[in-house]
């Protein structure tokens, strides 16, 4: 590997890390804030109830609620925020693609949310399941994702996807606007090529090549054989 090449695979991984937990710090924060002000809320009612005031119980019980739903939030932005710092504990495990890309597009919503974008993941029902590295998938994921919002407009759609390939897994990122070619992209795209050839990949739909609103990249099985349709396989690196 290229000097060049390492320190650009390098500082792409560590911004995609520290923009991830950022974001998810920033989003854990949110929830807090939002149980404090409910707290807030309750203890003032509680004490008007105190000064003889009646107590409005189907309020608190509400209050009660969205504290709860507060809480179940705060839960699964830190479960994320576990498995996805769990990613690097070794360069090559056997991870799940669905759960994977679920994940992946959860902690990328901020960014999308933050400019009125809407990110959804196509979901299959089958099982895919590869050995490579869940950090790097991760990273080439969001990194197309990054692509196509710098394109989509307010209110549109952007949507990731998967299917299995021959020796491993195709992924596509798909927008609803067409991607203008620019330096800033063209910097992200080599940066993806990079990182999907770290997983022994390749890049197979890029803007400017007949495909101006996708992208897509496939990933190799370093196991040379790909799990579908729920069969089993060694889950001992499990993320």
């Amino acid at each position: 590997m290229s000097d060049v090449r390492g320190k650009r695979i390098r500082d792409e991984s560590l911004a995609f890390m520290g923009g991830i937990i950022a974001g998810q710090s920033h989003e854990a924060t949110n929830v807090l804030n939002i149980i404090g002000e409910l707290v807030g809320l309750q203890q003032d009612r509680l004490l008007a109830a105190g000064r003889g005031k009646q107590v409005d119980l189907p309020k608190l019980e509400e209050i009660c609620n969205r504290i709860q739903c507060q809480v179940t939030r705060g839960h699964t932005i830190i479960r994320n925020i576990n498995m996805f710092a769990h990613s690097v504990d070794t360069s090559l495990a056997v991870f799940d693609v669905r759960e994977t890309v679920s994940r992946i597009v959860m902690l990328a919503e901020r960014y999308t949310r933050l400019k009125q974008v809407q990110l959804m993941a196509e979901l299959r029902d089958e099982t895919i399941v590869l050995e490579n590295s869940p950090f790097f998938f991760q990273c080439a994921v969001f990194v197309c994702i990054d692509v196509a919002l710098s394109a989509a407009a307010e209110r549109r759609k952007i949507s990731v996807s998967y299917a299995l390939a021959e020796g491993g897994a195709e992924v596509a990122v798909a927008s609803a606007d067409p991607v203008q070619g620019s330096p800033e992209v063209t910097t992200k795209l080599n940066s993806l090529r990079w990182v999907v050839e770290e997983l022994g990949g390749e890049l197979r739909a890029l803007p400017g090549r007949g495909d101006a609103d996708r992208l897509s990249f496939f990933v190799s099985n370093r196991a040379q054989r790909s799990y579908a349709n729920g069969a089993a396989a060694q889950t001992e690196d499990c993320l």
